[in-house]
């Protein structure tokens, strides 16, 4: 006998706007809302818009020489209208109370968030981003720029959704904002998916408000100074990214390239008694990457390196596993929107496409891991209109690494530039899963974090910190970004801040990269 299970009925929404002229973000999340299915829209209330202080005369300056150096399309105002049909729509917020709402959301003034709590079973949910959002980020060089959705409910306020991006511009509110705002569009629907998890946060809910003159000279003079050190770091250094490795212990050993190029994402394995490295090699002349291999033992480099795939796009993160006695490669090929399954036909050096596994928006770095029988892919997909993949992590599972591969259900399952992006292959110790991920928060490849995964499942999935590797061993060395571990050979890449007027010798990992819960 089949047991027909019946599907929630879709909640019923009432949506709070001041002009069915919005913001392009704000129409891309009722969109992403009502692809969801999980709702309808029965209610519009329009209210009068309040007019806002512009700011100080000196942030008025700012934003008119940021809007002019630096578009942002997620601002760009657009009719929403054709979304609500054939919902009601009323003036003014009275008659919301009496519609029998699920939810409300607002998108009008925060001020009316205390009138709208008691008129929905779940609440109001509202965005919190305040008169001037990204400006101290920017201006103070905070290295990350938190967003999220709230609710307010009985008294009660609470997070819904939040992300943790990178702040993207040195210089430019209007340019991190952009990102900012595109990733929030996402944030009703990941919401409604679950209404009823919070999450514990930590970070304020301050509204952020903009600066006066006194504190908007101070942060010009920031800028300045700032500009000025940038041109002369470019013009005193450049930088390179190399590998470093160690077998049984032994102090690690640097594998720098030649200046024309640099060298990342080590993968090292172990065939026929033999240590090979694969990595990605990147040209300057080119402008992408191939990927390259190198044999190693304890004293160095014994042959290489050598050239194994090279196509019409960068590729990087050549994550090597064998299956069934054969050798599988799956190389980042996220210019192409897709990841591809490479096979070895003559190993190392010979790879043959095997098949595309899976079609998403600049998938990168995919990292595989097969647990009690069922194969895991992380991988980074990007929002629509983000200008980096660097903080959104999807999970998908598959009987076999050549799928088909079905999505998790909590997609992103993080959703953090500290911690998101995969950095290595998963591993083992003492029964426990660990992942390495990146950290970029401070700049791209900064540090790497080591999680402990603490549930997996097609419906529910949990990690937790437990360590955080960081350049600190060395001045010339500004970033690491991967971490790979097989057996008694620990692998990473550094990014190195050279000199163009003298040379320097790096100093070697600190021992701290042996981990000590390993073994």
């Amino acid at each position: 006998m089949t047991v027909q299970v019946d599907k929630p009925a879709p909640l019923r929404i009432g949506v709070v706007i001041d002009s069915f002229f919005q913001p392009r973000w704000v129409r891309k999340s009722l969109e992403n809302a009502l692809a969801t299915n999980l709702c309808t829209m029965v209610l519009v209330a329009k209210v009068s818009s309040e007019k806002k202080s512009g700011g100080s005369l000196l942030y008025k300056f700012y934003e008119r020489i940021d809007r002019r150096l630096f578009v942002s399309d997620a601002l760009e105002p657009v009719n929403i209208a054709d979304l609500f049909e054939p919902a009601l729509v009323k003036h003014g917020s009275e008659q919301i109370n009496e519609a029998d709402l699920d939810l409300v959301i607002n998108f009008a003034s925060r001020e009316l968030n205390a009138k709208l709590a008691s008129a929905a079973k779940h609440g109001v949910w509202f965005y919190s981003f305040g008169d001037a959002p990204g400006v101290n980020e920017v201006m103070n060089l905070v290295p990350i720029t938190v967003s999220s959705l709230r609710a307010l409910k009985d008294g009660d306020e609470h997070v819904i959704y939040q992300s943790v991006s990178p702040t993207l511009s040195r210089f430019s509110v209007r340019l991190n904002n952009n990102s900012l705002y595109w990733k929030s569009a996402s944030f009703v629907a990941r919401g409604l998916m679950n209404t009823c998890e919070r999450q514990n946060v930590n970070h304020s809910s301050a509204v952020a408000t903009k600066p006066g003159n006194a504190a908007m000279s101070k942060m010009l003079l920031k800028l300045s100074g700032r500009a000025a050190g940038r041109a002369v770091e470019k013009l005193s250094t450049y930088e390179q990214w190399v590998l470093a490795y160690r077998i049984n212990q032994s102090e690690f050993k640097y594998l720098i390239p030649p200046n024309d190029r640099f060298w990342a994402d080590p993968f090292p394995v172990k065939a026929g008694g033999k240590y090979y490295i694969f990595f990605e090699e990147y040209l300057n002349s080119a402008g992408r990457a191939h990927l390259s291999v190198v044999e190693v033992d304890q004293n160095g480099i014994t042959g290489g390196p050598t050239e194994v795939l090279k196509l019409d796009c960068h590729l990087s993160y050549p994550f090597v596993f064998e299956w069934q006695g054969e050798w599988y490669m799956i190389p980042e090929t996220g210019e192409k929107n897709v990841v591809e399954l490479y096979r070895a036909v003559e190993f190392p050096f010979k790879w043959k496409h095997e098949k595309v596994l899976l079609e998403a928006n600049r998938p990168l770095d995919a990292t595989l891991i097969e647990v009690d029988g069922v194969w895991w892919m992380y991988v980074n997909v990007q929002e629509e209109g983000v200008a980096v993949n660097w903080d959104e992590l999807h999970l998908y599972y598959a009987d076999s690494p050549l799928g088909p591969w079905k999505p998790h259900a909590r997609n992103p399952v993080v959703s953090d530039v500290r911690s998101a992006r995969p950095a290595g292959r998963l591993f083992w110790s003492k029964n426990v899963l660990y992942r390495p991920s990146q950290d970029s928060s401070l700049r791209y490849g900064y540090g790497t974090t080591i999680s402990k995964v603490t549930k997996l499942s097609p419906s529910e999935y949990n990690e937790t910190e437990v360590l955080k590797i960081v350049p600190d061993w060395d001045r010339d060395i500004i970033g690491v970004h991967t971490v790979n571990l097989l057996e008694e050979i620990t692998v990473i890449d550094c990014l190195t801040k050279r000199s163009r007027f003298r040379s320097s010798t790096l100093g070697p990992p600190k021992r701290s990269l042996d981990l000590p819960f390993v073994g």
